[in-house]
């Protein structure tokens, strides 16, 4: 109760001061003010009877003003209100009022009511989304990020909705979300607002599906076919939505979906992905982005391995590999970087892809931990040196080997997979605790 009465009270300073920068335009002028982008309508079209002139006019204020206004109340409302909800919100309240400017405190408090009713419904409504995902073979409950990747088949949520009669999807609709995979999570906030969420949670799942999804050699080619996952049209028709009532907690469903383009998401995998990629540490950076530095730091260099991993450069693809990997890293130089990397992935103690053996030794296979890291890493220093001239605008994609981006694909995943383990072992609630660690660097207890 105490949250939303100073929400309210936020939302009301902030009318308040807004509403007295309102000032009456005749309509005429009021559209070549606006045109010019130094002012905005206040209530949108809505005229208003000029009493003196017995002209209609429009209610403008300066173009700072409206900023600030929807700027103040996407702080109050957590960015769950769009500024069409709240340009839509004034008008509609006007309009039942039936005058401005208000005269009356009586006038002023019932405007700053209802306002804060309609915005503030959108805050608090909440909703699972549903999104399907095509092309996906699944037949387990898979989270991926905040989301949770559901199967398709005869019982699942995405096939009722598309026999059902009721909903508004058209036809060709239906039939592209009947048996189909899909991501389910919780959003709020209004149209604009859980559209946005929807795109960002999407985005952030297939980025963790494509981290975990093994990737294999196609015409001597690096190939992952996760890379092949579309999500929804080029329209949001088939995004749905279900009210979450009260106290209510997200339902599992169980079923199944007819065969898709690449290996299944089932149980084996599930567990695979558990044991050796550390999937619930991966998830947990995602949950915590918003709260942890530390998870907020990995999720960036998150994002730069999937970027890496999308790119058909070479040499570009290196440099955000490369670039990944610093993220997780102190700052210094490329000597220092290949030690600080050195410490991460031995301390991690796991390292998924082939590792470089001393071949010095009589048996190579004999050689220990901390020398089969140090060998497999000491690639890093030129990869950084690349790194660094295509930052600054150089062409090295004469010089880049397919094998060298495999190599430096792998150094990188394994550098997340490590700092997952190290951050969530040690609980890492700032970037000086994980900075500090490199200073030390030590393994976890068992």
């Amino acid at each position: 109760m105490l949250e939303s009465m100073q929400r309210k009270q936020e939302l009301e300073s902030a009318l308040n001061q807004y509403l007295h920068q309102a000032k009456e335009h005749p309509i005429l002028d009021s559209l070549d003010l606006v045109k010019t982008g130094d002012y905005a309508y206040v209530f949108g079209m809505s005229a208003f009877d000029d009493a003196e002139n017995e002209d209609l006019v429009y209610f403008l204020v300066p173009i700072e003003a409206e900023i600030k206004l929807l700027n103040r109340i996407d702080c109050v409302f957590n960015s769950q209100v769009s500024p069409r909800t709240v340009r839509n919100s004034l008008s509609r309240t006007i309009q039942e009022i039936g005058v401005f400017p208000l005269s009356t405190d009586e006038q002023v408090q019932l405007f700053n009511e209802e306002v804060f009713k309609r915005l503030n419904f959108h805050f608090e409504r909440q909703y699972d989304a549903i999104v399907p995902l095509y092309q996906i073979e699944c037949s387990v409950e898979f989270p991926l990020a905040n989301s949770v990747l559901h199967p398709g088949g005869e019982r699942s949520e995405t096939t009722q909705i598309a026999k059902d009669d009721t909903s508004k999807l058209h036809d060709t609709d239906r039939k592209q979300i009947e048996n189909c995979s899909y991501l389910k999570f919780r959003v709020t906030g209004d149209n604009d607002s859980r559209l946005k969420q929807v795109e960002e949670e999407t985005q952030q799942a297939l980025q963790v599906l494509r981290y975990l999804y093994p990737w294999f050699e196609k015409d001597d080619k690096p190939y992952n076919s996760s890379h092949a996952v579309s999500t929804w049209k080029q329209s949001a028709r088939t995004i749905l939505y279900q009210r979450v009532l009260p106290n209510k907690l997200p339902t599992l469903w169980d079923s199944r979906i007819p065969e898709g383009i690449f290996q299944p998401l089932n149980d084996e995998f599930l567990s695979d992905v558990k044991k050796y990629l550390l999937l619930e540490e991966l998830n947990f950076h995602f949950r915590n982005r918003d709260r942890n530095p530390v998870s907020q730091r990995f999720c960036r260099a998150f994002k730069y391995y999937e970027i890496a991993s999308l790119l058909s450069d070479a040499d570009v693809a290196l440099a955000n590999f490369t670039i990944c990997v610093d993220i997780l890293l102190p700052s210094g130089n490329a000597k220092e970087l290949t030690k600080y990397l050195i410490s991460l992935i031995e301390n991690g103690d796991l390292y998924e892809g082939k590792m470089t053996l001393d071949e010095q030794l009589s048996d190579p296979d004999k050689t220990g931990w901390p020398e089969r890291v140090r060998l497999t890493v000491s690639d890093y220093k030129a990869f950084y040196i690349i790194r660094d001239k295509v930052v600054h605008g150089n062409t090295m994609s004469d010089i880049v080997s397919d094998m060298q981006v495999k190599k430096s694909r792998q150094i990188a995943k394994n550098a997340i997979r490590a700092y997952a383990k190290l951050s969530w072992a040690f609980n890492w609630q700032s970037d000086k605790e994980a900075k500090n660690w490199f200073k030390h660097p030590c393994k976890p207890s068992k």
